[in-house]
């Protein structure tokens, strides 16, 4: 320990006196030359004295070498060296190469290399063990502004918050968004040049109350960008709080067109009901089907969506059944079940089951099977169980969705050509998220990457009215992954194209692309509809 702190002490006593008599020289005190002989003359005698000290009885460092206090008393501040340490210890410990140094008063090409040429013993030194001893010494060389690494303390520090459904339901899209935030979280840290962004996840499992709790959490903590919720009822939950606070919503999954309300501080950048309702009609009334039963999870959201298909469908002449409505903490869906039953038969052929829910959906599909009657409906679902592994993953709710039309879902497309464009990210996200992204999960990507630049524009002291302005300016024709991004007056995603997902089988059960929606001129009229169907199974 005693012997590197005394090589510290001497490289820095000897850095600390050639930069003072350059900096002197470079005023025009000294003339170059003999300050070229000053600083050699110096360092032959620090070359004697380490030679003294390694002989018997000097290893303790010296009589003649300051010591680490006498050169910067503030080092042994102990929390402050250790944070300094840390970051030394990033640069090199890990082996990378030292930062580089900024330019020199007087830009003197001698000196620079002189300095570097210290700066890189000085690594040396660094490089092996430390004792405690060193450690301090080690504070000290960064105290001292020796190596020019960059203080990271120089940058803003922007906190993003998320309210995600890491457990429970929803946590097929709450998984690929969180790992999407990630994501855009480390890339835009290595955009930035003067913001360091990081991002506090909180799990909602698609509760509002724990919603709610986590909103007030981070807003206590002076969170103002919030990704997230991703479902509606959780938006309900939190919108009073956030318009009350000046707090920045941005919700990656929310539908519900009953929270489109100008002016306030909840953005969405996927459509409401509305749209997706019109795509779904449009697929049913391509697939010749003459009567619609709605079964739906009771939250604001998949209630949204029920209503959105029923005034579709009534619009387009198609008749729509009372249907039945089941309580979010619904485990036994034969109630349920056995009410749908009775209206399908009711209605005869060219029926349609329009199943609006979120996980939960695998256990409907599996209970509908020993059901009679309920297989001779054509089933379709919605964006909040589109994609979801646990479909997939039941072997029951496999076997129905095959004979009921693999189960057609809704969710937004991504633009043409987007995969091949974003193929690395998408890769990488998916890769981080153990599963496939959509463009749900994606538009949380955007939702961060949108919302950091309007934080930074507004500034620190921004109020609610100036965050809503910066974010609308940020987001308005910002071109991302999933497009264009063209805000209503509600702040919400105006339009986009769908794409649908069904559950087909070819040597295992997954989910694949079935068919397209293109929106019209008013994105809420009939757009255009194409089916390709499941791929064919090879014999």
């Amino acid at each position: 320990m005693g012997r590197d702190v005394a090589m510290l002490a001497q490289v820095l006593h000897t850095t600390l006196r050639a930069i003072g008599s350059e900096a002197a020289g470079t005023a025009g005190s000294e003339p170059l030359t003999t300050r070229k002989r000053a600083y050699a003359a110096e360092l032959r005698a620090q070359s004697a004295e380490r030679r003294d000290q390694r002989a018997p009885g000097g290893a303790s460092g010296g009589s003649g070498v300051p010591t680490v206090p006498q050169l910067c008393p503030s080092a042994a501040a102990g929390a402050d060296a250790g944070r300094k340490v840390s970051r030394v210890l990033e640069t090199v410990g890990g082996g990378n190469p030292p930062p580089e140094a900024g330019p020199l008063p007087g830009n003197d090409q001698g000196m620079a290399q002189r300095r570097g040429g210290v700066e890189s013993r000085i690594l040396r030194v660094l490089r092996r063990p430390l004792a405690d001893g060193a450690v301090v010494a080690l504070a000290s060389v960064f105290a001292l502004g020796t190596l020019s690494a960059p203080a990271q303390s120089s940058k803003t520090e922007v906190r993003v918050g998320a309210l995600l459904s890491i457990t429970g339901a929803g946590s097929s899209l709450g998984n690929t968004s969180r790992a999407a935030l990630e994501v855009a979280v480390k890339r835009l840290n290595h955009q930035l040049k003067n913001a360091h962004v990081t991002l506090d996840i909180v799990d909602t499992g698609q509760d509002p109350d724990r919603a709610k709790a986590g909103f007030d959490k981070l807003a206590g903590e002076g969170v103002k960008l919030i990704i997230g919720p991703q479902s509606s009822s959780e938006v309900a939950a939190i919108m009073d709080a956030a318009n009350q606070r000046g707090v920045l919503v941005v919700s990656q999954g929310s539908t519900a067109s009953s929270l489109g309300i100008p002016n306030d501080m909840i953005f969405r950048f996927v459509p409401t009901d509305h749209v997706e309702g019109r795509a779904t009609v449009d697929l049913i009334k391509n697939d010749g089907k003459k009567t619609i039963v709605p079964l739906w999870r009771n939250d604001r959201g998949n209630q949204g969506l029920a209503d959105s298909v029923r005034a579709a469908a009534t619009a387009e002449g198609i008749t729509v059944t009372d249907g039945f409505r089941y309580a979010p903490n619904t485990t036994d869906f034969g109630a349920a079940l056995q009410a749908v039953a009775q209206q399908v038969a009711k209605a005869g052929g060219d029926t349609a089951v329009y199943l609006a829910g979120f996980e939960e959906v695998a256990d409907v599909l599996a209970a509908a099977g020993s059901v009679q009657g309920l297989d001779q409906a054509t089933w379709y679902g919605g964006d909040g169980s589109a994609q979801a592994k646990q479909l997939v993953d039941d072997a029951q709710a496999v076997a129905f969705a095959e004979k009921t039309g693999s189960f057609p879902s809704p969710l937004v497309a991504l633009p043409k050509g987007a995969e091949n464009r974003h193929h690395a990210l998408l890769k990488q996200i998916t890769r981080r998220a153990k599963a496939t992204v959509d463009a749900f999960g994606l538009a949380a990507y955007e939702a961060v990457r949108v919302g950091v630049r309007a934080l930074v524009a507004a500034g620190a002291n921004a109020d609610a009215a100036a965050l809503r302005s910066a974010f609308t300016n940020a987001a308005d024709d910002y071109k991302g992954i999933t497009g264009k991004i063209e805000l209503d007056q509600n702040g919400d995603r105006a339009s986009a194209p769908y794409a649908f997902w069904s559950i087909c089988f070819k040597k295992s059960p997954a989910w694949h692309r079935t068919g397209t929606w293109t929106p019209g001129a008013d994105p809420t009229g009939p757009g255009r509809t194409t089916v390709t169907g499941c791929p064919k199974t090879k014999t």
